[in-house]
């Protein structure tokens, strides 16, 4: 029986899931299996997971949303822990060898997150390492804000993931917060602060993925958190809702301090859309119009892109 199973939820996934496979295979730690779980795509991702069939197990399925094939996957695997790749992100080689060190010094450990590097939707690298924390969170303060954990970030004990339910399928979005908050209640967490998985935003500067859902995934997700804690969870809604914005502001400065003004102009118009009222966009779209000299002091002046 393999130490990890690695489940990849894949939908029109054709473009980048390779990318994420042949990252698991040359982690430095081997003791594991891979299973794919194409959900209803209608791309060619099927005869892209074919390539490795007799190194990854492949299952499909209807599309039926990544808490569905995610619990697929695990119903399919047979690990002591689970490990979560989203088909369009990747791992570096130390990601299982440095999570699962952790996961056996401590028995009541129930979950490792790390921290991820910035790709933008091509796959170029944008920021050492998305914005973590100090320490990792109780229940109270994961209910407190929203908590930088991805599943791509994340390795699991199996036994935590099955008292606490597993992913909620009736979500599309804020499913992995919801099952976070919930496997804190059955053990705590370790937070390794070193990038060992890349997350790629896949909405810029092309679409890799189409929008939607996010609005009613997000009632839901309130009243979930409200029926289970008696708490709101509306600053959760409106913390994701405004994650782009913060990223798109990120990539521009980026780009302005590499002096691709083109690119820049392209993600602070992108930031514009999502928040059409923060006047700071507006400022530095207009920084993409100055001298170059210029732009790149004044964007090596930030800090970050809040």
């Amino acid at each position: 029986m393999p130490r990890v199973s690695v489940i990849i939820p894949v939908y029109n996934g054709a473009s980048t899931v390779a990318g994420a496979i042949e990252s698991v295979l040359a982690q430095t730690f081997t003791d594991f299996e891979i299973i794919a779980i194409d959900n209803g795509s209608i791309d060619s991702s099927r005869e892209v997971l074919a390539r490795f069939a007799g190194r990854v197990k492949i299952l499909e399925e209807p599309k039926r949303g990544p808490s569905a094939a995610r619990n697929t996957g695990v119903r399919a695997s047979s690990g002591e822990y689970l490990a979560f790749l989203d088909a369009d992100d990747w791992w570096l080689p130390a990601m299982l060898e440095r999570t699962v060190q952790t996961l056996d010094c401590d028995p009541d450990c129930g979950l490792v997150y790390t921290d991820l590097a910035l790709a933008d939707s091509t796959g170029r690298e944008q920021m050492a390492a998305l914005a973590g924390a100090s320490h990792a969170p109780t229940v109270g303060e994961m209910l407190e804000r929203l908590w930088p954990i991805l599943p791509s970030g994340v390795v699991m004990r199996r036994s935590v993931f099955e008292l606490a339910g597993g992913f909620p399928e009736d979500l599309i979005a804020f499913e992995d917060v919801y099952l976070w908050l919930r496997a804190r209640e059955y053990g705590n967490f370790h937070h390794l602060a070193e990038p060992l998985a890349v997350w790629r935003f896949a909405l810029f500067p092309e679409p890799l993925k189409p929008g939607g859902g996010q609005e009613e995934a997000g009632a839901i997700f309130e009243r979930m958190v409200r029926e289970r804690y008696g708490v709101s969870a509306h600053h959760h809604v409106l913390a994701r809702r405004r994650a782009p914005r913060s990223i798109l502001g990120y990539i521009g400065l980026h780009a302005l301090r590499d002096g691709d003004r083109t690119l820049a102009r392209r993600a602070f118009a992108r930031a514009i859309r999502f928040d059409p009222l923060r006047i700071k966009n507006y400022l530095r779209f207009a920084r993409t119009l100055l001298p170059d000299a210029v732009a790149r002091a004044l964007s090596g002046r930030s800090r970050a892109a809040r």
